[in-house]
């Protein structure tokens, strides 16, 4: 399931933190292939493309050898911040609201839950006292049967921490299951924030090659994506797609930005970083953990402190 480096973006966006946010209108499935076909050239050509896959090969293994923990009970799952995560997060971290909410997090295809280790413990050492990692198996079920378990899933982490809202993150096909619930289960009154990571709103041409009926979901064009788009409305929901300039399992890779206007998404750009490294990135923690800890008014919440700067990415 292998893609090319995705060309530059349009014109006009606004640029923070080293990574790119716009609204734009984004071409057609076509001409975005066209235009990604005629930058393998200028990635062939640039030493940070081989450093990036390099990298990519290396944290593969590295998702390879934890996946099993992901199968057992209890790994990423919800739980209150016990001793060792307080002192992770520092004595005297005051508590507030946005600390108080859970995060549910959403894994992409052929992965599981253990696709999060490292970014729940950079949420819980930032102050996030329930973080919580749905498991499900895009080889038996479809995506609307996965979003249906992802709604019971967040009814119960409702019920048992009595917040009413909930922060959703999904990586890859992640990212759609999490979309899905928003737009068509009612997550537009559970949600606070929904972030997307290398998510193909658009569709991906890798997706022919994967079994299963969530994977033939995700073809560009497919009627689950149609309603996808037919569907999206204005809500309360704040989104943002993280996507990667260097990402091989979405094609063309500038389908993983959520352009619908209705939705208002910020899409930030992560420069040569392959999908599965997007899990393990620094600019992507730092990122996720800045996110969900701002109030609505953009400002870090109380309770909720940066990300340390010896997390590892």
């Amino acid at each position: 399931m292998l893609g090319i480096p995705n060309p530059p973006e349009g014109s006009g966006p606004q640029v923070f933190g080293g990574g790119a946010v716009d609204h734009e209108a984004q071409p057609g499935a076509g001409e975005l292939l066209c235009r990604q076909a005629s930058s393998v050239a200028r990635a062939l050509l640039r030493p940070r493309s081989y450093a990036g896959l390099a990298r990519e090969a290396v944290l593969t293994s590295f998702h390879l050898s934890t996946y099993p923990l992901g199968l057992l009970p209890g790994v990423t799952a919800g739980r209150a911040a016990n001793s060792a995560d307080a002192e992770e997060v520092g004595a005297g971290a005051p508590a507030g609201a946005a600390a108080d909410m859970p995060v549910m997090l959403v894994h992409g295809y052929v992965h599981n839950r253990s696709a999060f280790l490292v970014m729940s413990r950079a949420l819980r050492r930032a102050g996030f006292r329930t973080v919580q990692g749905l498991n499900y198996n895009p080889l038996v079920h479809d995506l609307d049967q996965i979003a249906a378990l992802l709604d019971a899933e967040i009814a119960r982490l409702r019920r048992r921490t009595g917040a009413p809202r909930v922060h959703l993150v999904g990586h890859s096909m992640g990212g759609i299951i999490a979309r899905h619930y928003v737009q068509l289960l009612g997550g537009e009154d559970t949600v606070a924030t929904c972030v997307t990571i290398g998510a193909p709103h658009r569709g991906s041409y890798s997706s022919y090659l994967g079994p299963g009926p969530a994977a033939a979901q995700l073809r560009p064009g497919s009627g689950y994506l149609r309603h996808l788009e037919e569907t999206a409305r204005p809500s309360q929901v704040r989104w943002i797609a993280l996507w990667s300039d260097l990402d091989l399992m979405v094609v063309p890779a500038a389908n993983a930005r959520l352009v619908h206007p209705a939705l208002q998404a910020e899409n930030v750009r992560i420069r040569n970083t392959g999908h599965l490294s997007l899990l393990l990135s620094r600019e992507v923690l730092r990122r996720v953990v800045g996110l969900l800890g701002e109030d609505p008014g953009g400002e870090p919440a109380q309770g909720v402190a940066s990300l340390p700067a010896t997390a590892r990415g």
